[in-house]
């Protein structure tokens, strides 16, 4: 990255607005974000991704290293009445667990958990959407089995656009994933009543 500071400085105006409830249909709003991401980096596509990502109703941090990763985890868990998080990785749950956080790892389709941990394989800037594969488990009903979902991901992981994600999964692995699910805010909501959808970007990039 260019900048990281200016980068981590836009980043939290964006989680900062979202906390306070501000309105994204407030002009005066909107027109300042929006010359923040322009003057910042037109480039950044993690600074883009949080924009839209964030527009739809999704809870974003934005950390450096794994003492950033546990409080935001631990914030998100304390706000959900301290659940036991659902992780549908196992290389998740032993992440977690090196973390010292409550987790239990699960593939049974007939459990559900309040509070689940997922990983995903893209970022799309421009849907502000996250790609999730058959490949990491559970696939498409990954988030059918939590209330609400963490996302753990990578800025190196953030592409424009879905045809950008389909060509990192081409490079990723040697067979193409039997099933592709692209979920965001504004669709995870819809689809499963008013439920929270974060996301912990992990910057991992120069």
């Amino acid at each position: 990255m260019k900048d990281n500071r200016l980068k981590e400085q836009v980043l939290k105006e964006i989680r900062d607005a979202l906390i306070n409830k501000n309105s994204i249909d407030n002009p005066a709003l909107s027109a300042a974000e929006g010359n923040t991401f322009i003057n910042a980096d037109n480039e950044d596509l993690s600074v883009l991704f949080a924009q839209n990502f964030t527009r739809r109703g999704g809870t974003m941090y934005y950390c450096y290293n794994e003492a950033d990763i546990r409080n935001r985890i631990l914030d998100i868990q304390h706000r959900h009445g301290d659940v036991v998080i659902g992780c549908a990785s196992e290389n998740l749950t032993s992440f977690l667990g090196h973390l010292d956080i409550e987790n239990r790892c699960t593939c049974d389709l007939s459990m559900r958990y309040p509070l689940g941990a997922i990983l995903c394989e893209a970022l799309t800037a421009w849907q502000g959407g996250i790609v999730i594969s058959s490949n990491l488990g559970l696939g498409s009903t990954t988030t059918a089995l939590f209330d609400a979902t963490i996302v753990l991901a990578f800025t190196s992981q953030v592409v424009p656009d879905w045809e950008s994600a389909n060509e990192r999964l081409k490079m990723l692995y040697p067979h193409f994933p039997d099933s592709l699910m692209l979920t965001h805010p504004g669709s995870y909501t819809y689809r499963k009543g008013q439920q929270k959808l974060y996301l912990i970007l992990i910057e991992d990039e120069d």
